[in-house]
């Protein structure tokens, strides 16, 4: 029971934020979710919340790693490999060893495959809270498609990142091979629940009474199955939700209102799932207080300058990135390398990689013991990655309206204007027809 008014408080706190939120649209919808959550911590139900964080994978981590598979289609991906490529992939790498590298050199008594989960847990950007920072100004074209198009699987490869360091932390060691097979299981696995489904939706009498609750089923079904068998479950959820799309493309003409209905049931569950996320960083809040204070004011110091200067390595390497890179993808989204505009560009890039919902999640889900012993520094990385969400959406939400121009808006005149314009138009038209139809008197 305790459970349900755990999930029908966060529904109530979403609900009231979207409410609050028309009543203050300066303020970025994420603050507001954080603040609902520190105030919903103080109710008795949440007095000393701890996260579980199998719960925690399972139902907000599996479905939110599935529904960003879903919106990844085969022919957008192939029409922008190299660009995907380069950004989710190459640039969340290189961020994540820097990070870890500069990392363990701060903290001696760590060792790399901890610094290097750390780097995984905080590597991936959240476009959605870009678009909440900067929704009252203009972002550039290339920019904003360089901020999405990095938004597409550098979650995943934080993923990834951070299932081979939790792999070595457990077994001391990390198997090519073994990674390789992992990945074919979770690959056939994928593609065998797909054409289960899509033979379901040709077959059933009812499609909608099959196929979407097959489909609400399919993460979590997938997660507990790849688990049962030993791989990663998050790895498994993301594979067969980029599946997805190929069966979707082969039902687009066969039943439309199944794909209506499921697109639409999951872009609402995404966003009560984005938003559940912040709400529980709220809630998490007095928690992570407490361990933090617990170290005393030196340690809470050491772990808040850990985590600016982790931002601000990050920064560096985005700006880099994006000032320095000469491919041809790179000179699509931030111009010719010798403009003008390159540097201002790279800096706006930099700035807008904030870090949200995925970072928060992964922090969530780190395991209590590994094993067999409890896991090592875990306050600590919760603490850092809670630190570097705060920082990137504070100078963000700071520095993004300076640099970009505000939106142009049109006149909002008030009602009894406009009512009073169109009575006045009117009836200058009924004047014209009566003139017209009415007969001239005859001298």
């Amino acid at each position: 029971m305790n459970e349900f008014y755990l999930v029908a408080l966060l529904l109530v706190g979403v609900i009231v934020v979207n409410v609050v939120k028309q009543l203050v649209p300066r303020i970025p919808e994420a603050f507001l979710l954080i603040a609902m959550g520190w105030g919903l911590s103080f109710m008795p139900v949440f007095h000393n919340f701890q996260l579980e964080p199998e719960f925690f994978m399972l139902l907000i981590i599996a479905p939110l790693m599935f529904i960003d598979g879903q919106k990844q289609s085969f022919a957008n991906i192939r029409k922008r490999f190299q660009g995907i490529f380069l950004l989710s992939v190459v640039l969340a790498v290189v961020t994540a060893v820097v990070v870890g590298v500069m990392t363990k050199q701060i903290e001696a008594q760590w060792t790399f495959p901890l610094a290097l989960a750390l780097a995984a847990i905080v590597t991936p950007t959240d476009a959605v809270a870009v678009k909440s920072m900067t929704g009252n100004n203009d972002m550039p074209k290339g920019v904003g498609e360089a901020l999405e198009l990095e938004s597409l699987f550098n979650d995943a490869t934080g993923l990834v990142m951070l299932d081979l360091a939790l792999s070595v932390l457990s077994k001391g060691t990390f198997s090519v091979v073994e990674g390789i097979g992992h990945f074919l299981f979770v690959a056939v696995g994928g593609v065998l629940l797909v054409m289960l489904r899509f033979n379901l939706n040709r077959h059933g009498k009812n499609p909608e009474l099959t196929t979407i609750p097959i489909s609400l089923l399919t993460p979590f079904a997938i997660y507990l199955l790849a688990e049962h068998f030993g791989v990663s479950g998050i790895l498994a959820v993301v594979a067969t939700g980029i599946e997805h799309n190929w069966e979707a493309d082969r039902l687009r003409l066969t039943s439309t209102n199944v794909q209506l209905t499921s697109r639409t049931i999951w872009n609402i569950l995404a966003g009560i799932l984005n938003d559940f996320v912040f709400l529980i960083l709220g809630i998490s809040l007095p928690e992570v207080a407490r361990n933090v204070t617990q170290m005393g004011w030196q340690g809470a110091a050491a772990l808040l300058g850990v985590s600016v200067l982790v931002y601000v390595v990050m920064w560096i390497v985005r700006y880099v990135w994006a000032l320095r890179g000469d491919s041809a993808s790179i000179s699509a989204f931030f111009g010719d390398r010798k403009s003008d505009e390159r540097p201002f560009f790279a800096r706006l890039f930099a700035v807008s990689g904030i870090h949200g919902t995925v970072t928060l999640a992964m922090a969530f889900s780190l395991p209590n013991k590994i094993a067999g012993h409890a896991f090592p520094y875990r306050d600590e990385l919760i603490a850092i990655a809670t630190f570097v969400i705060l920082i990137s959406m504070v100078v963000s939400s700071i520095v993004l309206p300076r640099m970009l121009p505000q939106k142009r808006k049109l006149i909002q005149w008030p009602i009894w204007i406009i009512s009073a314009i169109r009575w006045s138009i009117t009836l200058f038209y009924k004047c014209v027809l009566k003139l017209k139809i009415m007969p001239f008197a005859k001298h």
